[in-house]
């Protein structure tokens, strides 16, 4: 049986339509609706309604609030041997469930998660290019941090299948965000993940609860999610080793203007490229013996440094690029354009040297697997 788990809050306009696509879509299937409601407006009795109704219909009300700690809540109530995750402002459509349960069952998944990223898939419902950008960057930061959530190509996700196995060690959680697919990505039981292509709808009713504290509480739950697995360390170890590299170039510039270059002509456009050069030998050497020790073989060590310095190159093109782009867009913010660079840099960087400068041969890279059907 299929346990479908749909967190609401003031989503009342919302309920009704949801139900009926939701039943038009799974038709004959044997399942159950779970509503998780912490609203405060009439959602609570129109939910109620339906669970007068409609024996499939269940309704869980909470005092509490929060995105995460309902659906764990979800997961303790539900009584399929699969459950299903979605939310009820109509932006994840109910129609494809049959579709996430054909590919779960085919490929024996442990998680089936639908993907805006994906051939066939469009994330068009993100409302306006602030909160595209956002996801974005919270794809790529989820990625670089969380090994485990690079088996899907939308981590942040709140539309997603699983085995109730699967979520087990989440029972009783309490996260500190609300992206619950990440939760699951890193602390349940996921061996095999499957994708399957979506549209993300327009939001039809209510408007989007994101904002600067969603974002925070984002960056919070990745951080806390960090130290559940070693690996997922590193980007950590290479930003502070980055940081030292910036204060050696720094220093080493500061250095060759001041005394060393004294009468030079153009001194500064020589000491610039040396200090850069010393500062990516520097990060080279406490990369290579820190941050990746345990993939640097001493018979490699040429092809770590080629490829090591490679990607710094791009490292600084990139840098360059998004000033470029970001000046093309109107935002004349020199410091804080050349900053997002740099974060954009660090964070493709990260990736390359962790993908191809360090990886050994027949390591394994997570990649999801993708669901043929395209109905």
């Amino acid at each position: 049986m299929l346990s479908l788990i749909i967190p609401t809050f003031n989503e009342r306009d919302n309920i009704q339509p949801l139900y009926e696509r939701v039943r038009n879509a799974l038709g004959a299937e044997e399942y159950e609706i779970i509503f998780v409601d912490d609203s405060v407006d009439e959602t609570t009795r129109e939910i109620a309604r339906l669970a007068a109704e409609d024996p499939r219909v269940r309704l869980l009300h909470r005092r509490e609030r929060g995105l995460s700690t309902a659906v764990i809540a979800g997961f303790g109530a539900a009584q399929g041997d699969l459950v299903a995750v979605m939310d009820a402002d109509l932006q994840h459509p109910p129609e494809i469930l049959p579709r996430m349960l054909e590919a779960q069952r085919q490929r024996t998944a442990d998680l089936v998660v639908p993907s805006r990223y994906i051939d066939g898939g469009n994330p068009g419902g993100l409302d306006g290019p602030i909160r595209r950008m956002l996801s974005l960057g919270g794809r790529a930061l989820a990625h670089v941090m969380l090994r485990e959530s690079r088996s899907t190509t939308d981590p942040m996700s709140g539309f997603f299948l699983a085995t109730r196995e699967a979520v087990l060690p989440l029972l009783g959680a309490k996260p500190k965000g609300f992206k619950i697919l990440l939760e699951l990505l890193v602390r349940g039981r996921v061996r095999r993940t499957v994708e399957v292509p979506y549209t993300f709808a327009a939001r039809s009713a209510n408007q989007s609860k994101l904002g600067w504290k969603t974002q925070v509480d984002y960056l919070r739950q990745l951080l806390d999610l960090v130290p559940v697995h070693p690996e997922n360390t590193r980007f950590f170890l290479f930003a502070l080793v980055g940081a030292t590299g910036v204060a050696v170039n720094a220093a080493l510039f500061a250095l060759l203007t001041s005394d060393l270059l004294t009468g030079v002509e153009y001194a500064a456009l020589l000491a610039s490229p040396i200090a850069s050069n010393a500062a990516i030998i520097w990060n080279f050497a406490w990369n290579t013996t820190i941050t990746w020790r345990d993939r640097y073989r001493s018979e490699h060590l040429w092809r770590h440094a080629i490829r090591y310095v490679l990607v710094s190159e791009m490292g600084t093109l990139l840098t360059w690029l998004v000033l470029v782009i970001l000046r093309s867009m109107g935002l004349h913010f020199d410091l804080l354009d050349q900053l997002i660079g740099i974060g954009v840099a660090v964070l493709a960087t990260y990736r390359l040297n962790d993908r191809w400068t360090y990886l050994p041969a027949g390591e394994p890279i997570l990649e999801p697997e993708r669901s043929a059907s395209r109905r």
